[in-house]
């Protein structure tokens, strides 16, 4: 029922797009991206820079309250969702390659990006232990071979994309922001609207996604991006019926 509901949003949305201002319908975008860019830096716990000054961080490019690494993983996020909304809109095809270059985008500046971790490493809090370094090139390798094979559902492919690569953890750093960029390139490939993951959702969200690493049940993972997605389209709705 969930799924139905969702496609009859989706459905009247792109009806509602033909209606209402364009300008409207960029603003709602653009501040979209300025949540999205919020909640995907502090899902981590590394960067604190509070809301408004993300808006202002973006708006004005520097903000000199603020330490240069924070300042960098905010206008890094921002230009990398941009980079992942323009490829997936022209249908471009997510592989390897490309899974490189928007990690390139996440971490300019801070360190080389696009380079697979060369050490071991175990993840604070996680029970999933990531596979051996030596072993990220043939479990990449091996999940894009495999990719256009998957027979699901939209929303669940970007889901399990994330949630995959997630997993395997290829890099050393940005790992989280960098696979919830390409669920949401999917997601915009397939003709939905990207999600953010709200901070105030940190827990239940790592939580679903440990189901997954450890006992390889995507649903709850699933369930919550749905309704994150129903949620995104009502409040979307909401504001372009307004203006249409």
């Amino acid at each position: 029922m969930e799924k139905d509901l969702l496609e009859v949003e989706r459905r009247h949305l792109s009806n509602i797009l033909q209606e209402c201002d364009p300008e409207q319908a960029l603003e709602a975008d653009k501040d979209f991206a300025y949540q999205y860019t919020f909640d995907a830096v502090q899902m981590e716990g590394k960067n604190s820079v509070p809301f408004e000054d993300v808006k202002r961080l973006i708006r004005t490019r520097t903000l000199p309250d603020y330490c240069e690494r924070d300042q960098k993983e905010i206008l890094n996020h921002h230009k990398a969702f941009d980079f992942v909304t323009q490829e997936a809109k022209a249908d471009k095809l997510l592989d390897e390659e490309k899974v490189k270059d928007i990690h390139e985008l996440l971490v300019e500046g801070i360190f080389q990006g696009g380079i697979y971790r060369h050490v071991n490493i175990h993840i604070q809090g996680g029970t999933h232990q990531p596979p051996d370094y030596i072993k990220v090139y043939d479990r990449m390798n091996k999940f894009f071979q495999a990719l256009p094979e998957y027979e699901g559902h939209p929303i669940e492919k970007a889901v399990y994309t994330h949630a995959s690569i997630a997993k395997i953890h290829p890099f050393l750093d940005g790992n989280g922001r960098l696979t919830r960029l390409i669920m949401n390139y999917l997601l915009i490939q397939a003709g939905y609207l990207p999600i953010s993951i709200p901070v105030a959702l940190r827990s239940t969200y790592f939580k679903h996604l440990e189901t997954f690493k450890v006992e390889k049940d995507i649903q709850p993972l699933v369930a919550l991006i749905k309704d994150l997605l129903l949620k995104r389209y009502e409040e979307v709705l909401k504001r372009l019926e307004v203006s249409a």
